[in-house]
């Protein structure tokens, strides 16, 4: 288990590339103030201060750059490693408050956004009090410092030394793509060579041909007509997966650039990006197009999703790690060794788990998510239940996306349902293309941050 639990596991990737654009200058500093002074919006906002500003919104810049200045507790900040700390380099500061456009009348909803963020930290951020302004040291301003790693838009700092990491009008995105091979080359490791080998090459000709015929029969005229500019449609059923990706267009008038096709409205040269653009185009090229989709999506769970992916995967895992997997009552699988370790590390990299917490909120409140730091993965590690499935349901749905390969995750703390994981797999960059994706998409339940923090609390 030593290695399970070693920095190795969760390590993060630096990058010092900078960047930041001052569109949401104002909301960032209005927050910082109201979270340091509750009262520090109400004067403009309820008690008829706007007055001052109405004449001249600069005058309210002036007033935020010298807030920002003073440091009176609101400093630009800088990351040192994983930890926060004021940056003296304030000349970065003028430029950027000469490039922000504000006028109070207009963007009076600015300031009602950053008191509703406050607002929002101040309830939400402490599981069981509020964030009082007398429990934060320092509220630090990341602005003209951030960069790749380090994107966040506030970091506040408590009197006990503890930091918080927000982005603020933003949400926590739960959906995110891969390569395949980056997903599958983790889990099985070399075994994933075995995807196009001997064993699964048959498998993948099959899908070709099934593939070229359904779209072929079933095409207008027309479209058959350019079809056969490509493939001597009596040999369909001798094409291969590989194959298929280098035919050309027969004519050898077209062989550089290929045929302006006028249905599509641009010259195709290889024969699968004009398949491509058939699928793409069904709705005014098949017939029956719900039988259609129907025939493909069969083909496709069959062969792709069943005999091809979930053997991929099953072979590969019983022949190594039978041991580390227990079939339970639920027909889900328990993970445990290097594929609980393994499934682990995926969900913390896509998530984007750093050495700090971090903490996403939307504008008016409502989407209010932690993402936890990889310490609390290492340090709560043996007390994780991971459990997977990917068996192949053999039915085709009107969702296009539950006709995709799926390897589901779920993360239980002790007996708490901690998160969920589903790993789903199709081909990118059109329905038959030579690439495979994985689309990572996330379900955090209702109580996560309640979880997170209670946890947090137990270490």
């Amino acid at each position: 288990m030593k290695f399970i639990k070693s920095q190795f596991l969760f390590e993060s990737k630096q990058n010092n590339k900078t960047y930041y654009t001052p569109k949401n200058l104002i909301i960032e500093i209005c927050t910082s103030m109201t979270l340091l002074n509750n009262e520090f919006l109400d004067n403009i906002l309820d008690r008829g201060l706007k007055a001052r500003y109405s004449e001249n919104s600069q005058v309210f810049l002036t007033d935020l750059k010298n807030l920002l200045l003073s440091k009176n507790r609101l400093d630009l900040g800088k990351f040192v490693d994983s930890k926060c700390v004021s940056d003296d380099e304030v000349s970065k500061i003028n430029g950027l408050f000469d490039e922000v456009e504000f006028n109070i009348d207009k963007d009076w909803d600015q300031l009602i956004s950053s008191r509703n963020l406050a607002r929002n930290i101040i309830d939400k951020l402490l599981p069981e009090k509020k964030l009082e302004s007398e429990m934060i040291s320092k509220i630090y301003w990341i602005g003209p410092n951030k960069d790749e790693e380090n994107g966040e838009d506030i970091v506040i700092e408590t009197k006990i030394g503890d930091q918080y990491s927000f982005y603020l009008n933003k949400n926590l995105t739960l959906q995110k793509s891969a390569s395949f091979n980056s997903f599958a080359e983790d889990l099985i490791g070399e075994d994933l060579d075995n995807l196009f080998k001997e064993d699964n090459i048959g498998k993948w000709d099959k899908l070709t041909q099934e593939w070229v015929k359904i779209i072929y029969e079933n095409s207008n005229k027309n479209i058959q007509a350019h079809i056969e500019k490509f493939i001597d449609t009596k040999r369909i059923d001798s094409i291969g997966y590989f194959e298929y990706f280098d035919i050309r267009h027969r004519d050898p008038r077209f062989k550089y650039l290929g045929e302006y096709i006028k249905e599509f409205e641009k010259n195709i040269l290889k024969f699968s990006d004009l398949m491509n653009d058939i699928w793409k185009n069904r709705k005014e090229y098949f017939m029956d197009l719900e039988r259609v989709e129907k025939e493909w999506y069969e083909v496709k769970i069959t062969v792709l999703n069943s005999r091809i992916l979930e053997h991929l995967f099953t072979t590969s895992l019983k022949k190594d790690k039978s041991d580390e997997i227990t079939k339970l009552e639920s027909g889900l699988k328990r993970a445990e060794g290097t594929v609980k370790m393994k499934l682990v590390k995926a969900f913390v990299s896509k998530m984007g788990c750093l050495e700090r917490p971090i903490y996403y909120l939307s504008s008016k409140g409502e989407n209010f998510i932690q993402v936890p730091n990889r310490d609390f993965f290492r340090k709560n590690y043996d007390r994780l239940d991971v459990q997977f499935d990917y068996h192949v349901k053999f039915q085709v749905s009107e969702d296009e996306e539950n006709n995709m390969f799926k390897f589901k995750v779920k993360i239980f703390f002790d007996e708490d349902h901690l998160a969920d994981l589903d790993v789903i797999i199709g081909f990118s960059g059109g329905e038959f293309s030579g690439k495979l994706n994985a689309k990572y998409k996330f379900d955090l339940p209702a109580n996560f941050n309640y979880l997170v923090s209670k946890i947090d609390e137990e270490i």
